[in-house]
């Protein structure tokens, strides 16, 4: 899709920027963080935790910041969130123990909780495909982050120390802090007042209603795979498989490049593609990748391969799911943000944490995390055939229109 207004393709980029720096910073990080429990004389463990801390910090406000974004205005959040990501960045490389990083690294995350603000807005303006669109672009933030973090990474520590990675991410923040001030359109405010108990009765209404909850669960674990791999390779590939800077980069690039392809694929798609087709055709391709890798966990380029694919499925289901699960409450598209960017968090730290337990009992290989991964598939597709049930007929704003 294009955008029209100068302005709004301006503020656009300096959001993606926004977002792109606040999962690169993590993912730039992985490569050292061998490195950094050696220093402050750790345990493996807090290697996953620190990524555990870092979205439970971007899930520790959206309650709270869904209503003030329509009181106080989205433009005044957004700016607020990128200074406190930018400040927190630059206090991560002054920790002198692992209890002060992983403390610095979980406020660093809270510049998570203000971007569901900017999607709420991307979400108001435009239709079901063309909200799609743009939001497939902005999620593909998520894994283009681990794509290039790594790779920029290892090559800033194989040169200089590894708080370099922070000073770097600081530099990115300050300019999305800049590019923002000047072009985020000013939005009108919806609430004159603050009324609290029409907030409770809003936030109840939408953890009460059954398709959302469903749906955001069901994202949230279908996300699951990919960011245990995220928070774990480092461990399997460079200490269990005993392999180079290299070859973890180029098995990132290999994994992880298959949501970025599907994401142009979906910008392809004409305005009255039904939805429901992207759901249970993502979702079977997934399948299709995840029990591949599982059956060939012993060969790392069968493993790698089946991987790619999942997350081309993935890629294709992802941001319809998070769509029609937003869209079905009646409630103000904010505070439903709010309440799906809580949980998403909320679900991902969890999911991260079992993986967690569930390793340090059976062993950090490549192997156990394959495996971990089958009941893991055969769910989210269970979970993707239910939720489209009833859908056939929603493939554009017309059909939006007439169910809600």
């Amino acid at each position: 899709m294009s955008i029209k207004s100068k302005q709004l393709f301006w503020f656009f980029a300096f959001f993606l920027i926004y977002e792109l720096n606040i999962y690169l910073s993590n993912d730039m990080i992985m490569p050292a963080m061998l490195i950094i429990i050696d220093e402050f004389k750790a345990e493996q463990k807090f290697i996953p935790l620190s990524l555990s801390l870092y979205l439970l910090g971007g899930s520790s406000m959206q309650i709270f910041l869904g209503p003030l974004a329509d009181y106080i205005g989205k433009r005044k959040l957004i700016l607020t969130g990128n200074a406190l990501f930018l400040l927190a960045t630059l206090m991560v490389p002054f920790s002198t123990s692992i209890e002060q990083f992983l403390i610095t690294r979980f406020f660093q995350g809270m510049g998570c909780c203000f971007v569901f603000v900017g999607y709420a807005m991307i979400h108001e303006l435009f239709d079901d495909i063309e909200a799609v669109k743009l939001s497939s672009i902005l999620s593909s933030t998520t894994i283009l982050a681990p794509l290039a973090g790594p790779i920029i990474g290892s090559a800033i520590i194989n040169r200089l120390d590894w708080k370099y990675v922070f000073f770097m991410s600081g530099a990115l923040g300050l300019i999305s802090l800049i590019g923002l001030f000047k072009f985020m359109p000013k939005n009108e405010v919806t609430l004159r007042f603050l009324d609290l108990g029409a907030i409770r009765r809003s936030y109840a209404k939408i953890f009460s209603n059954r398709r959302f909850m469903f749906g955001i669960f069901t994202a949230g674990l279908a996300t699951a795979p990919l960011t245990a791999w995220i928070g774990f390779s480092p461990i399997f590939v460079m200490q269990d498989m005993r392999a180079s800077y290299d070859t973890y980069i180029i098995l990132q690039c290999t994994i992880l490049s298959g949501f970025v392809l599907s994401s142009i694929a979906i910008q392809k798609l004409k305005n009255d593609f039904p939805l429901v087709h992207l759901l249970r055709m993502g979702g079977l391709i997934a399948a299709a990748g995840m029990l591949g890798a599982g059956a060939g966990r012993h060969y790392i380029d069968v493993f790698a391969a089946c991987m790619f694919v999942y997350s081309i499925g993935f890629g294709l289901f992802n941001g319809a799911l998070i769509r029609c699960s937003l869209t079905s409450s009646k409630e103000s598209l904010t505070l439903t943000s709010a309440a799906m960017s809580l949980l998403y968090c909320i679900y991902l730290a969890a999911w991260l944490q079992l993986y967690n337990v569930l390793c340090q009992r059976f062993g950090y290989s490549l192997s156990t995390y394959a495996l971990l991964n089958i009941p893991v598939i055969l769910t989210i597709v269970a979970f993707l055939l239910i939720f489209s049930r009833g859908m056939a007929t929603r493939g554009n704003s017309a059909a939006l229109l007439a169910q809600h």
